[in-house]
């Protein structure tokens, strides 16, 4: 398993929640990317752990409760990135909620929640990011 990045390097969160091979995507309500499905997540607030903030991000967005998550990876967006261009280097965290409970509503700054297995997502505006991971997540199924 990949090794959480130093906290400060760290400056959002996402986190993945799965049921049923399907993923847990929130519609955008603000810029960037308004209207873009993406994994719930969210800015770390200062002094907090990433993986608190995965849980919380997680919670906010959707009504979701995940007691555990465990770093999958870290994406980093800067001016060149069309899906979330960034005036500076951002680096967001993407956690594997473990556990998921509760029932999935909009909140916060999510404008809808979607459950899409990864064949539907092409239907939809879903980000390079997240198609890459949600990808990735697929084949290990069916591994």
């Amino acid at each position: 398993m990949a090794q959480i990045p130093l906290s400060p390097t760290v400056d959002g969160v996402s986190a993945v929640c799965i049921r049923n091979e399907a993923f847990l995507l929130v519609e955008r309500g603000r810029e960037p990317s308004k209207g873009w499905l993406a994994f719930p997540g969210g800015r770390r607030e200062e002094g907090e752990a990433p993986d608190a903030a995965a849980i919380r991000e997680l919670f906010e967005e959707t009504g979701i409760i995940a007691t555990k998550v465990s770093y999958l990876d870290t994406v980093v967006f800067d001016y060149s990135t069309p899906e979330f261009p960034a005036p500076k280097a951002y680096h967001l965290a993407v956690f594997l909620a473990h556990d998921p409970v509760g029932e999935a509503v909009a909140a916060d700054d999510a404008a809808a929640v979607h459950w899409l297995k990864f064949e539907e997502m092409a239907a939809f505006d879903v980000t390079p990011s997240v198609l890459d991971m949600a990808d990735t997540l697929t084949r290990n199924f069916k591994s």
